[in-house]
C-alpha cells in the first residue's frame, strides 16, 4: 500500500466538499474553518464546499473536479473531507485515481466517505484515514476525540492497541484471533457498493463495520447483501464499531442487533470483536485503514501493527 507522509503543525489542509451540502454557511462554515485553524493548520478551500445542489455539495462533476485538484495542488499536503451525508458514490467515476497515484496525501473522513475510502483502496492501493470531519466535530471535540485524531494524522509509528475510552467496554461476539488488513467502514455504502467496479475485497483482512439512524430491519438487510456478496467468507475477522441509535421498527415483532449479528455474521466462524469506539460515536477513534491490524476478540483488543504514514 501507498503511504501518505504525516502531518505537522503549520501545513495545509485541502478540504474538499464532496459529499452533503453544508446548507447553513453563513453560521458553519467560518465556525469550521477556525477550528481548522485553531488545530494549527493553513487550508485551501474546494469551491464544491460552498455549493449547493439539493443534498449534495455540488454536482458529482464539480465535488470530482474539487477532489482531484487537492491531489494536484502542490500546496496541499493532507486532503480532508467537510462533511459526510450522502453523494460520494455519485461522482466516483469522475475522480481521477492516476492522480491520487501519483501525489499521495492523507485522505481524512467516515460515513459517506467509506464509499472513496474503498475506491481508492482498490483502484490505488494507499492507506486511508477513517476519522472525524470538520463540519461540526472539530468544533465539538472532547479531548478523547482530538488527541486520536491528531495521533493518526502525526505518527509514522503503528498506533499499536487502539484503546476505547474507559467506561466503554468491547464486546468479544466470537473468540479468537486474526490478523490482516483492516477495510471497510460505513455498512450501506459497503453494502450499496457491492456488485460495481468499487465493491469492497475483504480477501484475507479485517472488516470494520458500523453505522447510523437505521432501522434493525435495514441493518439486517444489508448486512445479509454483503453476507451472500462473500464478504464474511473472505474476510478473517470482524471489527464492529458503533450502530448509533439503530433501533426497531417494529417493536411487537423486533429483531435486535444482538439477534441480526447472531443469525447473519457468526455463522461464519470468524473472530467478531463489537463495540469498538469507531464511526458515528460520541468518543470517536481515529483509525488508519488499508494497513495491518491484529485482532483478538476474547482480550477485546484491535491493535495496529503497521504504520500508515511515512516521511
Amino acid at each position: 500500500m501507498l503511504k501518505p507522509k504525516p502531518l505537522r503543525r503549520g501545513d495545509t489542509i485541502g478540504l474538499v466538499g464532496i459529499s452533503g451540502a453544508l446548507h447553513e454557511p453563513e453560521t458553519r462554515f467560518e465556525k469550521m474553518l477556525a477550528s481548522i485553524y485553531a488545530l494549527g493548520y493553513k487550508v485551501v478551500i474546494a469551491d464544491s464546499c460552498r455549493e449547493e445542489y439539493g443534498y449534495l455539495s455540488g454536482t458529482d462533476v464539480s465535488r470530482a473536479r474539487g477532489l482531484n485538484q487537492m491531489f494536484r495542488d502542490d500546496r496541499v499536503d493532507a486532503v480532508v473531507c467537510m462533511r459526510g451525508g450522502y453523494g460520494v458514490a455519485r461522482m466516483l467515476d469522475y475522480v481521477d485515481f492516476d492522480v491520487i497515484r501519483a501525489n499521495p496525501k492523507i485522505v481524512l473522513g467516515y460515513s459517506d466517505i467509506t464509499a472513496l475510502h474503498t475506491a481508492i483502496h482498490q483502484k490505488v492501493g494507499m492507506v486511508t484515514i477513517h476519522g472525524p470531519m470538520p463540519d461540526r466535530a472539530w468544533m465539538e471535540f472532547n479531548d478523547f476525540n482530538r488527541e486520536s485524531m491528531l495521533r493518526a494524522l502525526t505518527s509514522t509509528e503503528p498506533l499499536g492497541r487502539l484503546e476505547n475510552p474507559p467506561d466503554i467496554e468491547p464486546q468479544c461476539i466470537v473468540p479468537g484471533r486474526c490478523e490482516g488488513q483492516l477495510v471497510g467502514g460505513n455498512l450501506t455504502l459497503i453494502a450499496s457498493a457491492c456488485g460495481t467496479p468499487y465493491a469492497l475485497n475483504a480477501e484475507g483482512k479485517v472488516l470494520l463495520l458500523e453505522d447510523v439512524d437505521e432501522y434493525i430491519y435495514r441493518l439486517d438487510s444489508m448486512l445479509t447483501q454483503i453476507r451472500l456478496a462473500g464478504l464474511f467468507d473472505q474476510c478473517v475477522g470482524v471489527v464492529l464499531g458503533g450502530f448509533t441509535n439503530c433501533i426497531e421498527e417494529y417493536e411487537r415483532y423486533a429483531l435486535h442487533l444482538e439477534d441480526i449479528i447472531r443469525d447473519i455474521i457468526v455463522p461464519a466462524g470468524k473472530p467478531v470483536l463489537a463495540n469498538m469506539s469507531i464511526g458515528h460515536t460520541e468518543y470517536k477513534i481515529t483509525v488508519p485503514l488499508g494497513v495491518r491490524c491484529a485482532v483478538d476478540a476474547e482480550a477485546g483488543t484491535l491493535t495496529m501493527l503497521e504504520a500508515a504514514l511515512e516521511e
